[in-house]
């Protein structure tokens, strides 16, 4: 999360985070059963992952996921994967600096659909997301559901700003932040162990 455009913060909760899957509202039929190659323990990275609410953004350098864990198969989807620690680094707004930290763990990663129109991408959400930020002035919490999706052929997990899932609580920010704001996440995390994940 970089240079930003407002004053005061937002955090990336979610970042959300990632590992391999995450997903967008416009999916396909929802799919009953998933694989997994290269399941187990995963790391993940991102640069300039972004979250932005209306009156502000947060940019970060990177973000990783240093544990996670995704399952060889799932009948449902549901909980495919988790991320049980990620981290954030250089965040900011408008050269304010912001810590963000994970609150709860683990975050739950979810597998829904094949994308109808990229059949190499994965629909899913990554829920259970609850990250505090915190800066001169400036303090909230972010907790819900991400969308995005999952690219097979380049093992990355892609976030993409869409839904109204992750929202402000807790904040005291002169404004800048407010209860209750719905917070637009944008990220690409590439996934280490370079899974693949279908459905028989």
């Amino acid at each position: 999360m970089h240079k930003l455009v407002a004053r005061a913060a937002v955090v990336t909760a979610a970042i959300g985070a990632a590992v391999g899957l995450a997903a967008t509202s416009a999916s396909a039929t929802a799919t009953s059963s998933w694989t997994v190659t290269h399941s187990g323990a995963y790391t993940a990275h991102a640069v300039n992952p972004s979250l932005a609410v209306p009156a502000a953004t947060l940019n970060c350098a990177s973000s990783d996921v240093t544990a996670g864990s995704l399952q060889a198969t799932s009948t449902n989807g549901v909980g495919l994967g988790t991320i049980n620690t990620i981290t954030f680094t250089n965040c900011s707004v408008a050269g304010i600096t912001f810590k963000v930290t994970m609150k709860a763990t683990p975050w739950k990663i979810n597998a829904v659909s094949v994308n109808a129109t990229h059949p190499t991408w994965v629909n899913g959400t990554v829920s259970s997301i609850s990250a505090h930020i915190a800066g001169v002035g400036c303090a909230a919490d972010f907790t819900g559901t991400v969308n995005g999706h999952y690219d097979n052929t380049a093992h990355a997990l892609v976030i993409d700003g869409t839904g109204t899932g992750l929202v402000a609580s807790g904040a005291s920010c002169l404004g800048l932040i407010n209860n209750g704001d719905v917070a637009a996440f944008n990220a690409s995390y590439a996934v280490s162990t370079l899974p693949v994940i279908s459905t028989p």
